[in-house]
């Protein structure tokens, strides 16, 4: 399970560098939807193990976020600095 949270994490991670917020909610109404499934089908443990994977992706939205503010900054100091 850990390198699905691994996995979870970058592939929020990405989605928070590259697209906005629209396309995180639908990234998570997939998960949602996929984990109520499974927690249909496998018990409330593997139900529990995919809502923290959807914790995870929100966390790596945010460090993808995070991640995009700084590449941008450090840039414009760098144009600025070297003018």
């Amino acid at each position: 399970m850990g390198y699905a949270t691994l996995l979870c994490f970058l592939a929020g991670a990405v989605t928070g560098s590259i697209f906005n917020v629209r396309t995180l909610l639908i990234a998570l109404g997939l998960i949602l939807a996929g984990s109520t499934m499974l927690g249909l089908v496998q018990g409330a443990i593997a139900w529990l193990w995919t809502l923290l994977n959807v914790v995870w992706v929100e966390v790596g939205y945010l460090a993808g976020i995070y991640g995009r503010c700084v590449l941008e900054h450090a840039g414009n100091s760098r144009q600025n600095f070297g003018a």
